[in-house]
């Protein structure tokens, strides 16, 4: 026991001794302490690697297809093409169940295409479809709008009310010039009368002031006189008159001709607006009802298609692919979260849907355009494939349209030293402004 206790008593001595850290040892610990964190800020300044910003992607050419999408329900009334039929821009692939008979709506475009010309500056209009019983459904009512117009200029030119009635006011000048003529040379046969009964007058005036003659000769010849002139002044009144009535029907015939003019283009317009109407409307039908192929291609079917069977709104029917699709592009949308990152020249890591990346492999590219404006949240990229369809496994992936997937773009590199101290610096301007404030 004695031992035990002195044992205790030399452990409580040292420990005043030992319970005294020596400074050498903080300062060593302290100064590693330092380098270790001075290490670690300037690796962290010299240390940089890119951010990944991922978005999707779809695998296409740079002449996309073309999708046909139905805009009505009902169902397909004609099919005129098999799955992967080749077919040319404007080609008819179907036909959708609606009210009108689509070939009636055929012969009447290729009718107003026949017709149309004849409205400049013709008489003559061909109205050879009026009687015809088409069946047009939505067409029918600018259709009968047509009809009328094309009826209303039928009739104009048929009457033929401004020739008929030019015709009568021509006639009518024309007996106004022949009472002209006639009135003329009266007045020429009493301008002749009045000379000579001017000069008796004069001769019976110088006698009576020599009194050879009576004043009641005279008088007599003065009366003579005066009644030959008034004859001969009434005479060239009724010819001014005459040709006033003549100027009349000249002008007349000139309004007649400006009115003819004025109707006839009147009902030229109104033709040529309901034409322009049903054409219109014509075109409305046909992208409602009918299926037809955009460009040049193969038509490829979204699933098996036949004849009366039915389609929905909206529902994807055929998809053309582009005869002339040779140079494959990615188109990828980027979000507007972080897109100010993204540049031309970037590099981007392509993982496709269809081929998981870790058995076959990403494929490479390189952004090539970035749209200036966004299309609702995205901005839309062209990529172009550095090594075509090769992976970075080296193998060579099956082309198909419209494949999807992942596009990892790879920004500029940041050192690490930003990356830590950015968000500490955000935080403490923000603190600093709402302090301010």
């Amino acid at each position: 026991m004695e031992k035990d206790t002195n044992i205790e008593l030399r452990s409580e001595s040292v420990q005043e001794i030992l319970g005294k850290m020596p400074s050498w040892i903080v300062r060593v610990g302290s100064g590693l302490v330092f380098l270790v964190v001075l290490i670690l800020v300037i690796g962290s300044w010299f240390f940089s690697y890119p951010e990944i910003i991922a978005s999707k992607l779809v695998l296409t050419t740079e002449n996309p297809p073309a999708e046909l999408i139905s805009r009505v329900n009902g169902k397909i009334v004609d099919l005129r093409v098999s799955d992967n039929q080749s077919v040319h821009s404007g080609d008819l692939l179907a036909v959708i169940e609606n009210p009108a008979n689509f070939e009636d709506v055929f012969a009447l475009r290729k009718q107003l295409h026949h017709d149309i010309p004849q409205l400049d500056g013709s008489e003559q209009l061909t109205t050879a479809f009026i009687n015809q019983n088409y069946r047009l459904g939505e067409v029918q009512a600018p259709f009968n709008s047509y009809l009328k117009t094309c009826s209303d200029y039928k009739r104009f030119v048929d009457l033929k009310y401004h020739e008929k009635k030019k015709a009568s006011l021509i006639q009518k000048r024309s007996n106004y010039r022949m009472y002209y003529n006639r009135q003329y040379k009266q007045r020429t046969i009493l301008e002749q009368e009045l000379a000579i009964v001017s000069k008796e007058f004069k001769r019976d005036s110088l006698l009576y002031t020599r009194g050879v003659i009576s004043k009641s000769e005279y008088q007599k010849a003065e009366k003579n006189y005066l009644q030959q002139s008034y004859a001969f002044h009434g005479s060239r009144s009724t010819l001014s008159a005459t040709q006033i009535q003549i100027n009349e029907v000249d002008q007349a015939i000139i309004d007649l001709d400006l009115d003819k003019e004025n109707k006839r283009k009147e009902l030229l317009d109104q033709i040529l607006h309901t034409y322009d109407n049903l054409i219109a409307q014509i075109d409305i039908w046909e992208q409602n009802y009918l299926l037809k192929s955009p460009i040049d291609g193969a038509v490829s079917f979204n699933r098996f298609w036949s004849a009366n069977q039915n389609v929905k709104q909206g529902e994807k029917v055929f998809t053309v692919l582009p005869s002339d699709s040779t140079r494959i592009v990615v188109r990828v949308d980027l979000g507007m979260n972080r897109s100010g990152k993204v540049k031309l020249g970037q590099r981007v890591n392509i993982k496709l849907n269809n081929y998981p990346f870790t058995e076959y492999g990403m494929l490479q590219g390189v952004i090539r355009s970035i749209s200036e404006v966004p299309d609702g949240d995205n901005y839309s990229l062209d990529v172009e494939l550095s090594n075509g369809l090769v992976t970075n496994y080296g193998i060579e992936l099956k082309f198909a349209q419209q494949i999807e997937g992942v596009a990892e773009i790879i920004t500029e590199d940041q050192r690490l030293f930003q990356r830590v101290f950015n968000p500490l610096k955000a935080l403490l301007k923000e603190h600093v402004v709402t302090t301010d404030d």
